[in-house]
């Protein structure tokens, strides 16, 4: 289906606008509602909507919105522009964090599950240390396909006084014979404002990419 400019341009500059207009109450620092708009890029934005447990309950579930565009203004096609989401934290006895989180669209049957534990050490006064190493799972459950598995392990030194970091991810999936890894500098500019710089082994050679990172959230 053909999508004109001028369509495409009306359609992300009205979810533009909601993105920029929360419900009433949602401000509230105690609130149970979830509202939070996100700039995953230039052109994409994702709109997570939902609810909160009752206090002392660390779940969380309601529905994420996502649309893309190209520079353009053709909107393009993305997995999932409407999925149900589903999420758990909690704290161990150690202080490590544990997330569980699941999603669903029901579009086009896609579902996926993660989990993963976080854990931080103070290096130095001025140094912090992450350890997170999760797994992840999807599948289509309208199209007969196997699924997918990929365990990823991600170190992180955080240097909290600039707002720099340093990572490092490794990833091994189910099918592919070579380890994904990337190394990513990333600097926080100001509150909400990323830039990160990464080289990645793709294949049999190495890609480089810059990156600017703006979130919005009530």
């Amino acid at each position: 289906m053909k999508v004109s400019f001028f369509g495409a341009a009306r359609t992300v500059l009205a979810f533009s606008t909601i993105l920029l207009i929360p419900p009433v109450g949602a401000r509230a620092a105690d609130s149970l509602l979830i509202w939070s708009p996100t700039k995953i890029s230039s052109y994409a934005y994702r709109l997570r909507m939902g609810v909160k447990a009752a206090t002392g309950n660390p779940v969380s579930g309601g529905v994420d919105f996502s649309v893309a565009a190209s520079s353009a203004g053709r909107i393009n096609a993305t997995r999932d522009n409407a999925r149900f989401w589903a999420e758990m934290r909690g704290q161990g006895g150690s202080g490590a964090e544990r997330t569980v989180t699941a999603g669903y669209n029901p579009a086009t049957g896609r579902a996926s599950a993660s989990a993963g534990i976080t854990r931080r050490w103070m290096a130095s006064p001025s140094v912090d240390l992450v350890l997170a190493p999760s797994v992840s799972a999807e599948s289509h459950t309208r199209h007969g396909y196997d699924g997918s598995v990929r365990i990823t392990q991600r170190t992180l030194i955080q240097l909290p006084g600039s707002g720099t970091s340093l990572l490092a991810t490794g990833t091994a999936a189910r099918g592919q014979r070579r380890i994904g890894t990337e190394i990513r500098v990333e600097q926080r500019v100001f509150e909400g404002l990323d830039v990160a710089a990464s080289v990645r082994r793709q294949d049999a050679g190495a890609v480089g990419a810059v990156k600017a990172t703006f979130r919005v959230s009530w």
